[in-house]
């Protein structure tokens, strides 16, 4: 009877389970596709136990000719769970995405963990292992698509904000844009470009709807413009252009207060908020404004 040591199945299904999740995270994001943390966890969960399960049958000799089979169809599994597809041709992005990642990260764990030009094999403990896998997805998906970077600048760049207007408020984060420099042709004061979903309960809804006419390209009429005195006063129109569009006009407002929520609350200077009514702007909704540059010259 030969000795069987399952801790070792145990921490390479952790390993499994560990690497299923980060490759599952870099594809959801290299394709911009919203993911739900449990539903990743679940599906590199169920990744982990194929591996515990195939060093099971491997042991028993219950290996047969259908393991790719099985490799393939756990998975496409991972895949449905953590990125359920809106079509087939979605979803094979997704596994061709998927495929790459892994072939690649594989192959540079290889290399570094046995490279070439050593003379004599080195021994790396287990957790040495695992942190030259992390490495490699990173070198991997910072070379082929920026995608370290782009996280650590999120980071660096996202702020959390508080709109307040006629004693109602909205927390949201904002993106520093160094690109935006939209200003109001009125006052000269910047403007915070916000997703107009998140401002519903803030902003009246008359003033959303008048917003979304002018970002489908309609004039309003003298009905639309049937706002109170107080909001009228407020009400900017700022000319804009972009990539794909030649020109056109967001609706705005003048805000009572807009802070930036950091370990004490920091008012920003006069602001126009222009709001926003075309796709989400950030990946999983990690960001619902467009903060200018120019805004952080009166805080900082």
């Amino acid at each position: 009877m030969r000795e069987v040591f399952i801790d070792d199945w145990l921490f390479g299904a952790l390993i499994s389970l560990i690497m299923n999740y980060l490759l599952l995270w870099a594809t959801g994001r290299i394709l911009k596709k919203k993911q739900a943390r449990w539903c990743r966890f679940v599906a590199a969960f169920s990744g982990s136990i194929y591996y515990f399960l195939l060093c099971l049958r491997m042991e028993i000799g219950a290996v047969g000719n259908y393991e790719m089979v099985f490799f393939i169809g756990t998975g496409t599994l991972m895949l449905l769970i953590a990125l359920p597809p809106r079509s087939v041709k979605d979803f094979l992005r997704a596994i061709g995405l998927f495929t790459l990642l892994l072939v690649l990260t594989s192959g540079v764990t290889y290399f570094l963990l046995y490279p070439p030009f050593f003379s004599h094999l080195v021994a790396y403990n287990s957790w040495q292992v695992v942190l030259v896998n992390i490495l490699s997805l990173l070198v991997v998906t910072e070379l082929g698509w920026g995608l370290v970077h782009q996280v650590l600048l999120e980071k660096e760049c996202l702020f959390p904000v508080r709109l307040s207007v006629n004693g109602n408020s909205s927390e949201f984060s904002a993106l520093l844009d160094t690109g935006n420099t939209l200003v109001d042709p009125l006052t000269k004061h910047p403007v915070l470009v916000v997703e107009s979903q998140v401002l519903q309960g803030v902003v009246p809804a008359e003033i959303l709807a008048l917003s979304k006419l002018m970002a489908e390209g309609g004039l309003p009429d003298n009905k639309a413009l049937e706002f109170s005195p107080e909001w009228m006063a407020r009400i900017r129109f700022i000319s804009y252009t972009s990539v794909g569009r030649e020109k056109g006009f967001l609706l705005g407002f003048r805000p009572d207060e807009v802070c930036l929520l950091e370990k004490e609350p920091k008012r920003l200077p006069p602001v126009v908020i222009g709001l926003y009514q075309f796709a989400k702007m950030g990946v999983e909704g990690k960001y619902q404004a467009l903060l200018p540059s120019a805004l952080l010259n009166g805080v900082y």
